[in-house]
């Protein structure tokens, strides 16, 4: 999945020039399957030499864009059945993680801990080898802008420091 929106962020993001550069040589990635993960570095790689985009923006951006367009695209009924970003957040390991551990071969999404955090937020406890929390960070907004609502993050913990796990904490309220 992440494949597949990676390449739907850099064509819309960057055009089509920038993206059969950024993409070349990669095969048609199937959203049935799973892909190494040095092979998604590589394509940031890319994209980040292609546009000058620092890496750390570029992954957070494409978060975003996924969050707000291609996973709601892909995955409608999900967004449609949650009607918020609370909602969402709080049903993501349940039914998006653990349905994709169980229909991809070797896919190996990460392990999310979605808590309430009062009546307007979520605290996320994110583990993964991958240890992209930018990204986890840019899908929490990304998902807040789709359902129109704004999320303020706050990163009390992160493996990228040291620790164990990355802990965020969002509030959600309606955009204004």
């Amino acid at each position: 999945m992440i494949f597949a929106a990676f390449s739907d962020f850099v064509l819309t993001r960057y055009g089509a020039e920038a993206a059969k550069e950024i993409l070349a040589g990669s095969p048609i990635h199937q959203l049935s399957e799973a892909y190494d993960d040095e092979e998604f570095l590589e394509l940031v790689v890319r994209a980040c030499d292609r546009t000058g985009v620092p890496t750390e923006q570029l992954v957070h951006d494409f978060g975003v864009f996924a969050g707000s367009k291609t996973f709601p695209r892909l995955y409608p009924a999900f967004f449609s059945l949650a009607g918020s970003s609370r909602a969402f957040l709080l049903t993501i390991e349940d039914r998006i993680h653990e349905l994709v551990r169980a229909t991809i071969p070797d896919a190996r999404p990460p392990q999310l801990d979605v808590q309430p955090l009062g009546e307007d937020g979520v605290r996320i406890t994110y583990t993964s080898p991958r240890r992209l929390c930018t990204l986890l960070e840019g899908l929490v907004e990304g998902t807040a802008t789709y359902y129109e609502e704004r999320a303020e993050i706050a990163q009390a913990a992160c493996m990228l420091r040291g620790d164990p796990a990355c802990v965020f904490d969002v509030r959600l309220a309606p955009s204004a």
